[in-house]
């Protein structure tokens, strides 16, 4: 196993399939997506390895991305939260940071993007599928 420290192997995320997460815009607990840079962490619905954050994009887009960091994803700690600020995503085990409009990293060890899922938005239902985005 690796640490969280300098070194450049591929350690690719398992893929994990799972069924399509559908859901309601309108309840309570996701209003926070009802607006342009909302963000929701879904983690306890399942999907994906260590869980997925949402985020909106604009009018018509909200994004699903993985949890697990992609720098040495198969660390028990590597996982990805919304920082306290709100404004990006960050790996507090090896300090790497994500931008939220396109999963890239912007700080720390990682190089390359959070994986990302396909959702489909139909008015105010929103369904997350185990298809990854390139």
């Amino acid at each position: 196993m690796f640490s969280c420290g300098p070194n450049l192997v591929e350690d690719p995320i398992p893929i994990v399939g799972f069924d399509d997460i559908v859901v309601n815009l309108s309840f309570p607990d996701f209003t926070s997506l009802n607006r342009e840079g909302g963000y929701k962490d879904i983690g306890n619905m399942g999907g994906g390895v260590r869980g997925i954050v949402l985020y909106r994009l604009g009018p018509t887009a909200i994004l699903a991305y993985e949890k697990n960091c992609t720098y040495t994803p198969n660390e028990a700690c590597a996982t990805v939260e919304v920082d306290a600020s709100g404004l990006f995503m960050i790996d507090p085990c090896c300090g790497s940071t994500f931008q939220f409009s396109n999963g890239q990293p912007t700080g720390g060890p990682a190089w390359r993007p959070l994986r990302q899922y396909r959702t489909q938005l139909n008015g105010s239902v929103l369904t997350i599928t185990d298809e990854i985005l390139d």
